[in-house]
């Protein structure tokens, strides 16, 4: 294999995501790749479960109120 067919497979090739690594991609390589095709081979398949915080039920009711009250202020 020459080394420009070398370089043009190696620039197709799109790294996947690493968990617990930050991972960061440059638009110019996400444009040459397509984005749906991109976003096909780095996004989750399924969904992203979030563990339990620990908060408290007063806790998340004085959260919800505090958004509430930012959401009217805000015009959000």
């Amino acid at each position: 294999m020459t080394q420009s067919i070398y370089k043009k497979n190696q620039q197709n090739i799109i790294p996947l995501l690493q968990k617990g690594k930050t991972n960061s991609y440059r638009p110019e390589d996400i444009k040459r790749w397509g984005v749906e095709r991109f976003l096909d081979t780095v996004c989750a398949k399924e969904d992203i479960i979030i563990p339990a915080l620990g908060f408290t039920d007063e806790e998340n009711k004085r959260m919800a109120t505090t958004l509430m009250e930012d959401t009217k202020e805000h015009d959000i």
